[in-house]
């Protein structure tokens, strides 16, 4: 319609005849909409969006909707679909539709990640490992606090060295850019699909260097030999584990659990004559059956290594966390790459990790966040001192880690 057009029928409407407007058709809603005629498959479209705007993959398209309408048009109505028949209801028809049920085309990012920062057996565990650090400080290297961080050496013998550890997947294509939302039904945030990496490492506080790595000699040594009277890192292999029953397998009681007393009696456990459920608890919780050790800890016994576990959630108080951030914002800057491509990224982010003296940074923040959680700070505060005042309570993505955020007071 002209602005010519737009003007005549305009003042038709406001100073003309009712009547010669009505006749033209014009003015309002003249035929029932498609969803008026089938008010049911619009409930069963309203239903289908919010559950697959809900899934973590973020797969969720406008064309799912056509395709979903469609099918169910044809099943109400009872008529078979002819081959080449348009779709009953268009892909730009069905965009219209979701953001009028009020769902959202966005970013695919800085939503909500995981929960739980200040739950009771949380903070009570964050307690004693702030405890721990901090009374054992003068002991361990650590970042002086100055516009420029440097070194700082143990007063206190014999020196500890930290060393953070834990692994990560670095993912080609990893994450759509945008997809569909329901504000107050937002999914969680999906990895997604695509090929991945898995890294493990180890971050050392050290003056030396900031990666715990073996020389060529030490990994030829950690390697088996072929023939008899070659090299063989270790004195045994650990034979196959033991299997119990839970359940029984013959006589009268078969496919019964076999409950707590009669799985103590197969391990051996001295059980005392009319013992209670939670005495029973208390003394299977020491046998070795019942106790979820990793091999790692194992081995960190051997060597009079002491394993302590950061409180779950706290990605600030592991530095190792900081590293993988910022490889794969290095590694994701460079995004839609191949396999290949993103292997080689991985490589330069790390080298982009050193030059830039991040290490000292993630030092300095864990010891940081160690004396304001000492000082009654909440996860919330803790995020708003060391990452930004943009930060929620509620977990986002990971921050960068700059010198500007971190309160020197």
């Amino acid at each position: 319609m002209t602005a010519k057009t737009s003007h005549k029928w305009a003042t038709v409407f406001l100073k003309g005849d009712y009547e010669e407007f009505s006749t033209d058709l014009r003015g309002g809603k003249q035929t029932d909409s498609f969803y008026d005629t089938f008010p049911e498959i619009e409930a069963d479209a309203k239903a289908f969006v919010v559950q697959a705007c809900l899934q973590k993959l973020g797969e969720f398209k406008a064309l799912n909707l056509v395709w979903f309408v469609d099918e169910k048009y044809y099943e109400l109505t009872g008529i078979k679909k002819q081959i080449g028949n348009d779709y009953i209801r268009s892909k730009r028809s069905c965009r219209v539709d979701l953001r009028r049920w009020r769902a959202k085309f966005e970013a695919n990012s800085q939503r909500l990640y995981f929960e739980g920062h200040e739950r009771n057996d949380i903070v009570k565990y964050r307690s004693e490992f702030i405890g721990y650090f901090l009374s054992h400080k003068d002991f361990y290297y650590s970042v002086i606090y100055d516009e420029i961080p440097m070194w700082q050496l143990p007063t206190q013998n014999p020196p500890r060295i930290l060393i953070f550890h834990d692994e990560s997947t670095f993912r080609s294509d990893e994450v759509r850019s945008k997809r569909w939302f329901f504000k107050q039904n937002t999914p969680t945030f999906s990895r997604g699909h695509g090929r991945s990496h898995m890294i493990l490492d180890f971050l050392i506080q050290h003056p030396s260097e900031p990666f715990f790595e073996l020389s060529e000699d030490e990994w030829k040594q950690a390697e088996f030999g072929k023939n008899i009277g070659t090299r063989c890192p270790v004195e045994q292999i650990d034979g196959a584990v033991k299997v119990i029953d839970c359940y029984f397998k013959h006589g009268e009681n078969k496919d019964k659990s076999k409950g707590l007393v009669e799985l103590c009696k197969e391990l051996g456990v001295q059980l005392p004559a009319k013992v209670k459920l939670q005495e029973i608890c208390e003394i299977r919780s020491n046998h070795r059956a019942f106790q979820n050790i990793a091999k790692l800890e194992m081995l960190a016994v051997k060597y009079n290594i002491n394993i302590i576990f950061c409180p779950k959630y706290h990605c600030e108080l592991n530095a190792i966390e900081g590293l993988w951030c910022c490889q794969k914002a290095y590694v994701r800057s460079r995004t839609n790459q191949t396999f290949e491509k993103m292997i080689k990224s991985i490589s330069e982010s790390r080298i982009n990790f050193i030059e830039r003296l991040i290490a000292l940074k993630l030092c300095r923040r864990f010891w940081h966040a160690i004396e304001a959680y000492s000082k009654g700070q909440t996860y919330a505060n803790i995020l708003k001192l060391f990452f930004s005042q943009f930060c929620k309570t509620t977990a986002q993505s990971h921050r960068t880690i700059t010198n500007t955020n971190i309160d020197e007071n």
